[in-house]
């Protein structure tokens, strides 16, 4: 008698889920498919059947995070105001930072997501919108070097291992609070005098 199979998008998850564990132990360079393959206990071929290649794996592990991104540079330019738009940026790259603490975990500095990023046009594409609509390409040196603060500190925080323990909606407010201060263009003013 045959043995049940489960539906693929089933099987897709555990093989994403599973590859999640793999890159977090040992960073995607150092996972293989016969990695993934073992830890689920099936034939390298199964996870071939529902991904083509390691980089299949990781831009599905990726692409709800990079969807969320594209969302939130539409968000950002719906509003009218500069205030609104950084309230906007600020809460966002917040919110889905913590909403995604274990991908961000995993992923965020790792050079084989970052080449994966560059290299594919979805990916690279929502990075160079957001970078737009952020004012990234024409701002000036300190507002480049305290944006890149922010998110490094943001993503660093909700990354973290030390920091795990803590609840999602308490981080989410302690990093709004932060990220605001190290933002508020009054501080900065009074910084420069």
């Amino acid at each position: 008698m045959a043995k049940s199979v489960g539906p693929r998008g089933s099987a897709r998850t555990r093989v994403i889920e599973a590859a999640l564990a793999l890159f977090a132990e040992h960073g995607v360079n150092g996972t293989s498919l016969q990695m993934i393959a073992d830890h689920l206990g099936v034939s390298k071929a199964s996870v071939y059947y529902q991904f083509h290649s390691k980089d299949d794996i990781v831009l599905a592990v990726i692409r709800p995070v990079f969807a969320e991104l594209d969302q939130l540079a539409t968000a950002i330019e719906a509003q009218d105001s500069a205030p609104a738009r950084q309230e906007a940026a600020i809460t966002g790259f917040v919110e889905l930072a913590v909403r995604h603490r274990r991908v961000t975990a995993v992923f965020y500095r790792d050079p084989a997501i970052d080449t994966l990023v560059k290299t594919h046009e979805e990916c690279s594409a929502i990075n160079q919108r957001l970078r737009k609509v952020l004012g990234m390409d024409s701002a000036d040196t300190e507002t480049r070097v305290t944006m890149s603060l922010v998110t490094s500190g943001v993503y660093g925080s909700a990354m973290d291992p030390d920091l795990q323990d803590i609840p999602d909606d308490e981080l989410l407010r302690i990093l709004l609070q932060s990220a605001r201060r190290l933002l508020a263009v009054e501080e900065r003013d009074a910084i420069r005098r």
